[in-house]
């Protein structure tokens, strides 16, 4: 029987058309190298089933190969996407991640003491995502963690390091293509305003239909919060307080499904009488009953984009990003014109 070979650096150099010199600076996360030498290398890596000495590679490059991933939460599919995102992303160059979460954190400390946690894992960079830090803290964070790109917060303070949608704009789409379909009883429930985003999308849909000369009455915005309790809660409050309306803006996709589910257990049909329109655009979206309109946010490309710069910052490569993505609307069956309308 013969015996197997293990795999040397010198063959993936091979395979991969390159120096060994260009491997090695791969592997170790020492020194910079291009795109497609990168791509190259990683599937020799893996058609060669190389594995590197990971402690000789860590003491000699003092680099664990590890990248934290702090998020606030880890309900629901937005967050699902953008972790797999990473995950597929720090597997073609031979990285791993720790992930994070402050679901639990009631203060800017309780968060502090989460992203602290990956930081003393070792871990070579981190990607926040969305976190309700200020802008002062995250800046006072970079300063004594350089290696640190935040996903969907814009930071003055962090050039090329803040990649982010442009949700205002994303708000006023959703504006125009209700006001389009002829609503001009239009509630909305929103994220946390606390929180960028939510602001920025809410503003932005607001400052639209007034605009429009469509102006959403007091009564019918409700604060709620981007998971599925905040979402019944304020679908609960909309049918009980916010009177006559026939379209709903809802600040995620989440929230618009629990609406729609609530309406339609009170014998309220979507979008026959009440249309419902979401913002993100999620795995789920397409496949609810009906299909949901929704504002498409380029979760994934953002995320990915974010993922290669950190990998630029922390291991010397050099690969392509864009920090600012905008959104499209994604219309399906949950909106129609008004009854009045048709």
């Amino acid at each position: 029987m013969a015996e197997h070979k293990t795999a040397t650096l010198k063959d993936v150099a091979k395979l991969a058309g390159v120096g060994s010199g260009t491997v090695s600076r791969f592997v170790s996360g020492n020194g910079s190298i291009s795109q497609k030498s990168a791509e190259k290398i990683a599937l020799a890596i893996r058609q060669l089933n190389y594995r590197p000495n990971s402690i000789a590679r860590s003491l000699s490059s003092r680099r664990s190969e590890l990248v934290g991933v702090w998020v606030p939460s880890l309900e629901g599919p937005y967050y699902q996407m953008m972790i797999r995102a990473i995950e597929l992303e720090l597997r073609q160059h031979g990285k791993h991640m720790i992930l994070a979460n402050a679901e639990d954190a009631q203060s800017d400390e309780d968060r502090l003491a989460h992203i602290d946690y990956l930081i003393n894992r070792d871990c070579d960079g981190i990607l926040m995502s969305g976190s309700r830090l200020g802008d002062f803290r995250l800046a006072s964070l970079s300063d004594r963690y350089p290696n640190l790109v935040c996903i969907n917060r814009e930071v003055e303070a962090l050039p090329g390091r803040a990649f982010s949608i442009n949700h205002d704009r994303g708000g006023r789409l959703a504006a125009q293509h209700l006001h389009g379909l002829g609503h001009r009883k239009i509630a909305v429930i929103t994220g946390r305003l606390s929180a960028q985003d939510a602001k920025q999308r809410h503003n932005g849909f607001i400052d639209e239909l007034e605009r429009l000369n469509n102006p959403v009455a007091p009564e019918r915005v409700i604060e709620g919060a981007y998971s599925y309790a905040g979402g019944e809660q304020a679908a609960d409050t909309l049918m009980q307080s916010a009177g006559e309306f026939t379209a709903v803006f809802c600040g995620n996709d989440k929230v618009a499904m629990v609406v729609a589910a609530r309406l339609q257990a009170s014998g309220i049909k979507v979008p026959d009488q009440v249309s419902v329109l979401g913002y993100d655009d999620v795995d789920f979206a397409a496949y609810m009953v009906p299909a949901l309109s929704t504002i498409h946010a380029p979760i994934v490309e953002m995320t990915q984009s974010a993922c290669r710069q950190l990998l630029n910052l922390t291991y010397g490569l050099d690969m392509p990003f864009q920090e600012r993505f905008e959104p499209t609307l994604c219309a399906r069956k949950s909106t129609a014109p008004p009854p009045s309308a048709l």
